[in-house]
């Protein structure tokens, strides 16, 4: 029986954000930020996670939780053979809040998960459990697309 297998990125006690949280401020699943961010998340890892069958959403999460990455795997080893990851789906959460920097670190930290990489113990990194600063990358791409 596969296992089911989850990851998330919690809220840093410290981190702060310029968006409000709320509709405007949440693209749809098959938005181009959405899209974006994919794209910044395949780069940085260097494969598509779960054969680029992903489904992002929007649900209601404890508090503490800017998302959750949930996969199905038939190993033991949650992280082992991300090449068999299937049912793939991260789940963000609309209470928190987001801008462009956030939303893209915090996708490519669960595309990370999808993608066989386990938490990191050392803080401030992108695999740390908790997010406490955005993706170069995904500051890099904020600029880009204010000057287009």
């Amino acid at each position: 029986m596969p296992a089911v297998l989850v990851g998330a990125l919690g809220l840093a006690g410290l981190m702060t954000t310029t968006a409000a949280a709320g509709p405007a401020a949440r693209p749809a699943p098959a938005s181009p930020t959405i899209a974006t961010a994919q794209e910044i998340a395949r780069a940085y890892w260097g494969t598509d996670a779960c054969g680029g069958a992903v489904t992002v959403r929007w649900a209601r999460q404890a508090a503490d939780i800017n998302a959750l990455s949930t996969w199905t795997s038939p190993s033991s080893d949650p992280y082992g053979d991300p090449a068999d990851n299937r049912d793939c789906t991260i789940t963000l959460n609309p209470a928190a809040t987001f801008d462009w920097p956030k939303l893209c670190t915090v996708l490519v930290h669960e595309f990370g998960h999808l993608s066989g990489h386990d938490h990191d113990r050392r803080a401030g990194r992108l695999m740390s459990e908790l997010y406490t600063a955005p993706l170069a990358q995904c500051v890099a791409a904020k600029a880009r697309r204010a000057a287009a």
